[in-house]
């Protein structure tokens, strides 16, 4: 295992950008103190060849004009809010609305956009940065941390939040896998299975109406494994809503365990992800349509990836009955997600 931080590029105001990477014998990772986005991911595929299996840009600038969040740690709450307000100890707390009336991944100034700081520590690397008070609507002054480190085949990511007063918190990662490698085009031939047995309806904004529905019986289902193609263009109102996939699913029980696998037809690699998190948002890049040149000088379309993005519930403020993001300061947020590889079973 090692871990060598360089240089990486600068903001366009300036600001020195470093890139970590992460090595063993069985993967290799670059991870940017830019928005703490994995940059590269590679694993060998069915012939021994190393694979980068993450969308991205090739510089910080690039990164800095990513509409799509590529890559990138998001927060200070991941997904949207509906009505951009949420109650908190009785008051009525107002965020930046970014989309349709609502507040989409916490605004104009979230995690997303942050510089971190970054340290190495023994077989890992440590990103920090701080969301002061008011960010955006947010109250409380929010340190996130978050470490990344290699434990065999899998990538290993600890989010810590603690906050100076009360607030609410939802983190996660929102990189575009593509595990035929990162320029392959269509996603929709990977197969996909995971244990949630009902997703969260929500309306034709992605707002969640508090309704779990059941995925059995419809195109949502995927607890026998399918491709991502198979149903996507079905006559269902969840996949008008999203134009495809994109709804965050119930990952029952709790603790760090399985959430999904995830397999590349024609390399054979196989993604297993784990997560503390609840919930797991599914999407099929149905809106990927970058702005400037991407990574080996790629063309990535719409549905050229799919996220597998662990968090909390999208709007959980305003759902009572949601597991509660409010964070305190004798009460810091933690989660953990593991993304590990191995080739699938001929």
């Amino acid at each position: 295992m090692s871990v060598v931080i360089r240089n990486f590029g600068k903001t366009t105001d300036g600001r020195p950008v470093r890139e970590a990477v992460l090595s063993n014998q069985q993967m290799e990772v670059h991870i940017l103190s830019y928005a703490a986005v994995i940059h590269k991911l590679l694993v060998p595929d069915r012939k021994g060849r190393m694979v980068d299996v993450v969308l991205g840009y090739p510089t910080v600038q690039d990164y800095e004009l990513n509409p799509d969040s590529m890559g990138a740690v998001v927060g200070r709450y991941a997904n949207r809010i509906g009505g951009a307000r949420f109650p908190l100890y009785g008051e009525i707390v107002h965020v930046t609305p970014n989309e349709n009336g609502n507040c989409l991944h916490s605004g104009l100034h979230g995690f997303s956009h942050a510089v971190f700081r970054m340290v190495e520590d023994g077989d890992a690397v440590v990103l920090t940065a701080v969301s002061p008070d008011g960010t955006d609507g947010f109250p409380g002054e929010v340190e996130l941390e978050v470490r990344y480190s290699l434990a065999g085949s899998g990538l290993v990511i600890q989010y810590t939040a603690a906050t100076d007063a009360p607030t609410v918190v939802n983190i996660t990662n929102h990189s575009y896998f593509n595990l035929n490698g990162h320029a392959s085009g269509s996603v929709l031939g990977h197969r996909l299975a995971m244990d949630a047995r009902a997703y969260l309806e929500t309306d034709e904004h992605s707002i969640p109406s508090g309704r779990r529905i059941p995925v059995a019986g419809t195109p949502m289902d995927f607890t026998e494994e399918k491709t991502l193609g198979r149903d996507i263009g079905e006559d269902y109102p969840a996949l008008h809503q999203g134009h495809g996939y994109d709804h965050c699913f119930v990952v029952p029980d709790s603790g760090l365990r399985h959430v999904a696998w995830l397999t590349g037809p024609e390399t054979g690699i196989r993604m297993e992800t784990l997560s503390t998190q609840p919930g797991v948002q599914v999407y099929s890049a149905n809106y990927l349509t970058p702005s400037t040149p991407c990574k080996d000088g790629a063309h990535y379309a719409p549905r050229d990836a799919v996220c597998l993005e662990t968090q909390e519930f999208p709007d959980a403020p305003n759902h009572p009955d949601f597991p509660d993001t409010t964070v305190l300061p004798e009460t810091p947020y933690s989660a953990t997600t593991v993304y590990r590889f191995d080739l699938a079973p001929q």
